[in-house]
């Protein structure tokens, strides 16, 4: 099975191989991407890492579950697959980046997201032909995907507040990222693991979601992106979310940035849970990572809070000092 090593390879070797057909203007757009999300760069961490979406390591450790029920995968199949997660990753961040954007008339990144997700079926049909099971499946993950895309953009036009349902709703649009595994499946006559596999990656997109969003708190509130978590937190200032951060670094109970950690912890739990339950051992030492890295969250946020709490004091003294020194120069030229 391969490395992270020969996955970054296989990897690169289909963004390059797409970027190759593609014409002109959209190159350009997916240039720009691809630089955005790190990908085609010498830094494999850009790649992997427990607090991120198991994107390109997901297949393999399926492929891997399967061989050790004696079902090899052949390397060419592997590899389009990790040719599908890549394309497919860019294709739903391109979409996202869109939604996200100032200005929507803009069409660019749309026309990259349709020239990825044109390869990325080139790429399934090698490895699924032209199963009925599979593309009625992949078709399901796309609808849910396109409802939930509208729902966010719904969401970011009304003041309503985001409850935990409409939080959970909306992490559909994370649904492709199986993909590429059930195709694993399909092939190998496993589909009864699908729906584990789908428990995974819905819960630990959920756990890596409110990292994201804890983390990102202030530049949310800042940009007005609202979150599940930005509007648990309220109206509270800068400081008070420093406090309850510091609160939470020490264990103490309550609060909103405590409850979020829980909660990230308990979807954390799950998306092992279901990890075991399909027998994916191969996941084992990345679960482990983040779950450490769920568990120092608290000092790592408070770390970052009191920085930002910090600098924004210390902007503020500044301005308050530049006002004070044109009042005095002021003053002094008309004595």
């Amino acid at each position: 099975m391969l490395d992270r090593h020969e996955i970054k390879l296989h990897v690169d070797r289909h963004l390059k191989k797409a970027r190759a057909a593609m014409q002109p203007r959209v190159r350009s757009a997916f240039d720009a991407l691809v630089q955005e999300r790190g990908l085609l760069s010498a830094d494999p961490e850009r790649y992997f890492g427990p607090l991120g979406h198991p994107v390109f390591e997901l297949p393999v450790w399926v492929a891997r579950r399967l061989n050790n029920e004696g079902i090899e995968t052949p390397n060419e199949a592997l590899s389009d697959l990790l040719g599908v997660s890549a394309l497919g990753y860019l294709h739903v961040r391109a979409q996202d980046d869109w939604l996200d954007g100032p200005a929507k008339e803009e069409p660019t990144l749309i026309a990259v997201a349709e020239a990825l997700i044109a390869v990325s079926i080139r790429l399934l049909a090698s490895v699924v032909g032209t199963s009925t099971r599979f593309w009625g499946f992949y078709s399901q993950v796309f609808n849910a995907y396109a409802e939930s895309l509208l729902e966010t953009a719904e969401v970011r036009r009304t003041e309503e507040p985001i409850s935990r349902s409409v939080f959970e709703r909306l992490l559909k649009q994370s649904g492709p990222l199986i993909i590429p595994s059930a195709a694993l499946l399909d092939r190998a006559d496993r589909w009864q693991l699908r729906q584990p596999l789908e428990e995974f990656v819905q819960n630990a997109t959920a756990s890596s979601q409110l990292f994201n969003d804890l983390t990102d708190l202030y530049l949310d509130r800042d940009t007005g992106h609202r979150t599940w978590t930005t509007d648990a937190v309220g109206e509270l200032a800068a400081d008070e979310l420093w406090l309850e951060a510091a609160r939470a670094a020490k264990g103490m109970p309550g609060g909103a940035i405590q409850e979020r950690i829980s909660t990230a912890l308990t979807f954390h739990e799950r998306s092992a849970r279901a990890a075991r339950a399909m027998e994916m051992t191969a996941a084992e030492g990345w679960l482990k990572g983040r779950q450490a890295a769920l568990e120092s969250l608290p000092g790592t946020l408070e770390r970052t809070m009191v920085a930002t709490f910090v600098r924004r004091m210390a902007e503020s003294g500044q301005l308050d000092l530049s006002s004070r020194n044109r009042g005095q120069a002021k003053k002094g030229m008309t004595q």
